[in-house]
């Protein structure tokens, strides 16, 4: 699988983990907005659902409370009237009351056996009035207002409007001692309507209203005159509270209460359908945003992987060239700064290669042998080639930070070795190693990790320019055990009197004396050994600084291994 990979372009891998990240972060991303955006829209709906709720509940506890206010004031001008054994003024303020209180049919005030005392209207009246159920509770439960369910108006002989009754035991005079009597009320039931009205409960949102004993007293649904209908049967699966359900094809949210002063349960059925339809049409519009955003990155991506892989692919036909001898091979690169940059710095690395070829070919031929193999050594397009297909390889497998560090790493470290000084500071130097070691650290994975302990004193001495890095690369491919999982590179510094030290010490292997000993004789020998970059150092340093320099060699063996480059402090 993981060598499939391998062998996808660059676009193709950041097509298709584009495709397959943007696959998860949706799939994600609607469980979370299905969890926190439609759970707090869920609440919303409860919380509003609720207020609604009350404001009805405030609206019908307003109006009967009005009416039980008014029969309390009644039995107040009741006691008082009939002291002196007269009931005729009632008759005239029953009517007035009647009047005022919206919808009231009738007020009637009657004896312990259902007689008339007085009344609102005289049209018809039943007497005696004694056989209802609301009339026998209120004789009963003297201390409380007894409502009952809606029917036809029973009081009058030619009674033809719905009302519900309000009855209430009340005392009265009759020849100078306390009777007991009933005061009735008959209200329209369109009043029970126009309270319903007063609220906004959706399209198909309506209410029930019930007795204690499961009797259907209001309905503002047709349909529903008793507890069978789907509401009803609702509302007799719940106590009190709010819950979402479904009636009909209709999302809705049912809040069950009771009334005060009732013996009534008031359920109110809110239609939320709207809502249930705009959370789908939310979670497609979701859907289809996190689709085009997903085509818009991959398209971004491809876009940007195609400027970091072309212009890899034309860098790496001229090192290619390069390798092969041709100089002269030019290169426009576009795309990101700093590819183009790394490409600038190739072209005028091939321009200046050629010309010092060029005059090195003038000079002595010992100076010329010693400096021309410094810079082989150094600026070997091999090495250039391996770095930049690792940067390659680094691209296509997405490790962008990586390949941006690389690329600065690789672009200073060209730029320092095709400069024209022979000696540059130690500060200058030790920069062109860290570089060197950083793009090293990414080709070998970070099979070794590097320190610097430069000390301070020691940053402006003077020391021959890429002496160093010969002697780290040699750490690197002699001492490091590829079965340790970390080896540690650390070049430090210091200053003793007159002279400057810098050393480069390395975990590994370690050498041996006898091996220390052939080192430093192949060093000093002219002829072409395998130890031609530290033999190339060391007469370097007998050139410029005589016998005040040296290059030393420590090790102790399967611990380390140390050289010390020993040059005057200047």
């Amino acid at each position: 699988m993981l060598r499939r990979i391998n062998d996808l372009t660059i676009g193709r891998i950041i097509f298709l983990f584009t495709t397959f990240f943007m696959g998860v972060i949706l799939f994600l991303s609607s469980i979370i907005a299905y969890f926190f955006l439609f759970h707090n829209v869920d609440n919303l709906v409860a919380d509003t659902s609720k207020e609604i709720n009350k404001q009805v509940i405030l609206n019908y506890e307003n109006y009967l409370s009005s009416v039980i206010d008014t029969s309390s004031t009644l039995q107040g001008y009741i006691v008082e009237t009939t002291r002196d054994n007269t009931f005729e003024p009632l008759d005239g303020l029953f009517n007035t009351t009647a009047s005022i209180l919206n919808n009231t049919v009738s007020i009637v005030l009657l004896d312990g056996h259902g007689y008339v005392l007085a009344s609102s209207r005289y049209d018809g009246l039943i007497e005696p009035y004694d056989g209802t159920t609301w009339f026998q509770n209120a004789i009963i439960n003297t201390d409380i207002h007894h409502f009952s369910r809606p029917h036809i108006q029973d009081i009058s002989i030619n009674g033809e409007q719905e009302v519900f009754t309000i009855s209430k035991s009340v005392d009265y005079f009759l020849d100078g001692e306390y009777q007991s009597g009933i005061l009735v009320i008959d209200i329209q039931t369109d009043e029970l309507i126009s309270l319903v009205d007063k609220t906004n409960l959706g399209d198909e949102g309506h209410i029930l209203i019930s007795s204690f004993d499961d009797t259907v007293i209001f309905s503002s649904r047709p349909d529903c005159i008793d507890l069978s209908c789907e509401s009803g049967q609702i509302v007799s699966n719940m106590i009190l509270g709010g819950e979402p359900h479904i009636v009909g094809d209709t999302q809705m949210y049912v809040n069950v209460s009771t009334i005060n002063a009732t013996r009534w349960k008031i359920a109110t059925f809110i239609d939320v359908n709207s809502i249930a339809i705009a959370k789908t049409q939310m979670v497609a519009t979701l859907f289809i945003a996190f689709f085009i955003a997903s085509v818009l990155i991959a398209w971004t991506s491809i876009i940007v992987s195609n400027r970091i892989n072309n212009p890899m692919h034309q860098l790496r036909k001229a090192i290619t060239a390069l390798e092969e001898g041709s100089f002269d091979v030019s290169l426009d690169v576009k795309g990101q700064k700093e590819i183009v940059d790394l490409a600038v710095a190739f072209s005028d690395m091939r321009i200046r290669i050629k010309d010092l070829m060029d005059a090195v070919a003038k000079e002595q031929r010992e100076k010329e042998k010693t400096h021309f193999e410094a810079l082989q050594s150094q600026i070997n397009p091999h090495f250039l080639y391996n770095t930049l297909d690792s940067i390659v390889w680094l691209s296509e497998n997405n490790r962008n930070k990586d390949v941006e560090k690389a690329i600065i790493a690789l672009s200073k470290f060209f730029r320092r070795s095709v400069t024209s000084e022979n000696v540059v500071t130690l500060d200058e130097e030790i920069e062109h190693v860290f570089n060197y070691l950083l793009i090293q650290q990414i080709r070998y994975q970070n099979q070794f990790k590097f320190e610097m302990n430069i000390d301070e004193k020691t940053k402006d001495t003077m020391v021959l320019k890429l002496s160093l890095q010969p002697i780290v690369e040699n750490a690197i491919i002699h001492g490091i055990k590829p079965e340790d999982d970390f080896n540690t590179i650390r070049i430090s510094s210091y200053r003793d009197h007159a002279f400057t030290y810098i050393e480069v010490y390395n975990e590994g292997y370690g050498l041996t004396d006898d091996k220390i000993a052939e080192i430093m004789e192949n060093v000093k020998s002219e002829a072409k050994t395998d130890s031609m970059g530290l033999r190339n150092i060391y007469q370097r340093i007998k050139l410029l600084y005589g016998e005040h320099g040296d290059l030393l060699i420590e090790s102790e063996l399967d611990e380390y291994t140390k050289f010390i480059l020993k040059v005057p402090t200047v």
